[in-house]
């Protein structure tokens, strides 16, 4: 049976969404292959855990039935344990992080490197995705209206601060770290004070912050599957409506749904649906994405299509958004990923990546 490595875990601030992600995941895939499970600490290290699947949310499994795993060129992942190294004979990695340190390109290159096959964006389109600034200049490129943008870096002078929202049309803005998969970080600004406060909050997480023009409008989501060769398909298109303070922050562990209403299939005239479908496969492919991704966008009272951002390994929790987009057409998520894993491997046995 092939032998799929999820990865999970990994040092960014979204660890613990990572690993409810791979909760799900692992629940979805169990039986279908067989699962080695690599879990990342928030300090970096690797580990195998051979615990309960069903305890992977939070830092509990990384306190036991783990042994220390490495990558390794030539021999792919190799675990380290007191019988010595010893290859993990796995196939293909799935990997399940959110954020930087594992969804921005730098696990794709060493497991690259270590010539382990993996599902999901290659490294580039990680990255690229990843930096709001650099995603939004390819898909304006690709015709596809994005927010007016500045960028700042940590350090930058007090007259380059307070310069940035006149470039962007004035307040409101949103200022959010330029490298970043969630709402961690982002704030609303509508004045001087809450964007001084925005900034330092943002410049905290990164040294490099986005300053948007705040779009009016409704979000609305693209669950993409596939690449620009072989062809992409899509998920029902989902509608996110806002309460309370105005975010869509759906990684409220506690209660992630407790200030927004996910509709999907989304509320939309066939027309501005079909613009959604054209824009988010635009960007997708401009971006150079493969595997699966999600591809956000805005659509305002004019209906005019705007592009906000990509995640390149979306959420995949329970109450995600790409599993649920993939639902309402028709595909479950264990299945959307089996096929991914099968196409993966069929292309590495063309030599292909």
């Amino acid at each position: 049976m092939t032998n799929v490595a999820i990865l999970f875990g990994g040092t960014s601030t979204e660890h613990d969404i990572s690993c409810t992600s791979a909760e799900n995941v692992v629940a979805c895939l169990s039986g279908r292959f067989d699962l080695t499970l690599v879990g990342i600490t928030r300090d970096g290290r690797w580990l195998r855990y051979s615990g309960d699947p069903t305890k992977l949310a939070g830092d509990a499994w990384a306190g036991h039935d783990c042994e220390p795993v490495a990558l390794a060129p030539g021999e792919g992942l190799v675990a380290q344990g007191e019988r010595g190294a010893r290859p993990l004979g796995v196939d293909v990695a799935l990997p399940v992080l959110h954020g930087q340190g594992g969804e921005d390109g730098t696990v794709q290159g060493a497991l690259e490197v270590a010539g382990v096959p993996y599902v999901g964006c290659g490294v580039m389109a990680s990255a690229v995705c990843m930096d709001k600034d650099a995603a939004h200049r390819l898909a304006a490129a690709a015709g596809v209206r994005s927010p007016r943008c500045a960028v700042l870096y940590r350090g930058s002078s007090d007259q380059a601060r307070q310069a940035v929202p006149g470039a962007c049309g004035g307040f409101p803005v949103f200022v959010k770290p330029a490298r970043g998969g969630s709402s961690i970080g982002v704030s609303k600004a509508s004045d001087e004070a809450e964007y001084a406060a925005a900034l330092d909050a943002a410049l905290a997480l990164d040294e490099k912050a986005c300053v948007e023009e705040a779009i009016v409008g409704m979000e609305v989501g693209c669950a993409v599957v596939g690449d620009a060769v072989r062809g992409t398909r899509m998920g029902a298109v989902d509608q996110i409506v806002i309460s309370g303070d105005g975010f869509f922050r759906i990684h409220l562990e506690d209660d992630p749904g407790a200030n927004t209403e996910l509709r999907c299939p989304a509320e939309l005239p066939d027309a501005v649906l079909e613009r959604v479908h054209t824009a988010a496969t635009t960007v997708y492919e401009a971006l150079g994405c493969e595997g699966f991704a999600r591809v956000d966008l805005f659509v305002t009272p004019d209906d005019e299509v705007v592009f906000n951002e990509v995640n390149s390994t979306p959420g995949l929790t329970y109450y995600s958004r790409f599993p649920q987009m993939m639902r309402a057409a028709g595909h479950e998520l264990g299945d959307v990923l089996a096929e991914l894993v099968e196409e993966r491997l069929a292309r590495e046995a063309e030599g292909l990546r």
